[in-house]
């Protein structure tokens, strides 16, 4: 794949972040035209934050030390609720736009659920 995981996934996961920064600094009006379907904000966040949380553990993977890798996904869904809970605060003073608790719910069971999924996949091997 690459010579360099974790250089790969650490420019991933910054990369993402600023995406997540930049949408967010949308304003109301802009973020409206972007978001054709309002019923799925939640289930937008919620996928967001998923892979985010996904690239945060690939490159806390390839970057901790091996006596550290136990605490991966309790440190990368605490990394990207973080995130999320700033993200929003950042959101509070774009115009149109307000910060939501349930965007950060919705992102952080996002991030859990990222985490669920690649615990199963290291435990079975697959998820077939």
């Amino acid at each position: 794949m690459f010579k360099n995981k974790r250089i790969f996934y650490l420019s991933a996961a910054i990369a993402y972040a600023l995406l997540i920064f930049f949408l967010s600094s949308l304003t109301g009006a802009e973020a409206d035209r972007l978001n054709y379907f309002k019923i799925w904000d939640k289930l937008a966040h919620f996928l967001e934050y998923a892979l985010f949380c996904f690239l945060v553990s690939k490159a806390l993977f390839f970057t901790l030390e091996n006596n550290m890798k136990r605490y991966i996904s309790l440190l990368a869904v605490l990394i990207v609720i973080l995130f999320a809970i700033s993200d929003e605060f950042h959101q509070s003073f774009v115009p149109g736009r307000s910060a939501e608790v349930y965007d950060v719910f919705a992102d952080g069971m996002g991030a859990v659920l990222s985490q669920i999924i690649l615990y199963i996949k290291e435990v079975k091997g697959d998820l077939r």
